[in-house]
């Protein structure tokens, strides 16, 4: 396939994040991790889906994704009559492209509702893995800047979204997607909050069918290259805390769940210490929980590594979603 749009902006690498990449990743994804490297140095490799929205007119986005060679991310059924994902939304939209065919974006406007949005396919990964009913009450832990809450309202319609987000640059972020993409008769039922996610659970213990946290991480895919040297250098001294930070927003989320709920943690690094670990040391304080399959993928678009305690997307030559891990735990009582 041809590159039918390159980014007019070149990225510039920050050399310490891809040295200390090169030095963690190459022993904890072995052989996965030259073809991971290979995707992460070539951002114009980076493919891109588009997940229509049900809250506006689409048949006509949806035929000209058809016919320029798109397709659905998520056929019900394999060709052998096998499901896919082992619960796809019927109602939830995204399109992907075989070829690296970039869809263009679509501004803000202010009382006019986007037709789609553009995102890398694993991100819907999570949402999917939360299995989110009608009727059921939600909280989006760390939701800015928004994605995650709007795949999850393109899959369902839960009584409650709340989506919270502390910081008020990204809470504003996050305000003008949820703006962009809902209509106003859900504002009652989609509400944003700014509390502090690592105190949610005692603030709110209990209240919510399902829990997202999508945890603040290590983005892979921005840190080689949106910054110097100098704050490349910062900020892996910075990433030596995000696990304690992430495991106090797995513990508040397990707080916030209530019995027989879902929890789903995810992050878009590939760091075994801010994926596996952070789930098995928040285990270890909660026996009332079980780690469950957090999702049956069989899509060849799609590499994915599959562990006891959950599923890491290692982006791929030809295959480059992710990095996205995710784990699901059930709360008993």
């Amino acid at each position: 396939c041809s590159v039918t749009k390159r980014r007019k902006k070149e990225r510039s690498l920050c050399q310490p994040v891809l040295d200390h990449f090169d030095q963690q990743y190459r022993e904890e994804l072995g052989d996965l991790w030259p073809y991971a490297r290979t995707v992460l140095l070539d951002p114009q490799s980076w493919q891109y889906g588009v997940m229509l929205n049900r809250f506006t007119a689409v048949t006509g986005i949806a035929q000209i994704l058809q016919a320029q060679g798109f397709s659905t991310l998520l056929p019900q059924t394999d060709p052998d009559n096998k499901p896919v994902l082992s619960f796809p939304p019927l109602s939830l939209q995204c399109y992907i492209h075989p070829c690296l065919l970039r869809f263009p974006s679509q501004a803000h406007r202010p009382g006019q509702l986007k037709q789609y949005y553009l995102l890398n396919a694993a991100s819907l990964l999570p949402v999917l893995a939360l299995q989110v009913k009608d009727g059921e009450k939600v909280l989006d832990l760390c939701s800015a800047p928004g994605g995650k809450a709007i795949a999850i309202m393109q899959s369902a319609s839960p009584a409650l979204l709340c989506c919270n987000e502390p910081d008020l640059h990204r809470r504003d972020w996050l305000a003008k997607t949820l703006e962009s993409f809902l209509p106003h008769s859900l504002n009652s039922r989609v509400i944003v909050s700014a509390q502090d996610g690592r105190c949610f659970g005692q603030s709110e213990a209990g209240l919510y069918d399902k829990v997202l946290v999508d945890a603040p991480c290590s983005n892979d895919r921005s840190w080689l290259y949106s910054c110097s040297s100098q704050q490349g250098e910062q900020r892996l001294k910075e990433r030596a805390w995000l696990p304690s930070l992430q495991a106090q927003l797995l513990r508040s989320a397990l707080l916030a769940v209530s019995p027989g709920g879902t929890v789903v943690y995810s992050t878009c690094t590939l760091s075994s210490f801010e994926n596996f670990a952070v789930v098995e040391t928040v285990l270890k304080d909660f026996p009332e929980t079980t780690q469950e399959p957090s999702l049956q993928t069989q899509d060849a678009s799609v590499s994915s590594y599959h562990h006891r305690l959950g599923i890491l997307v290692v982006p791929q030559p030809g295959k480059t979603w992710g990095p996205m891990f995710l784990a699901r735990i059930r709360r008993w009582k």
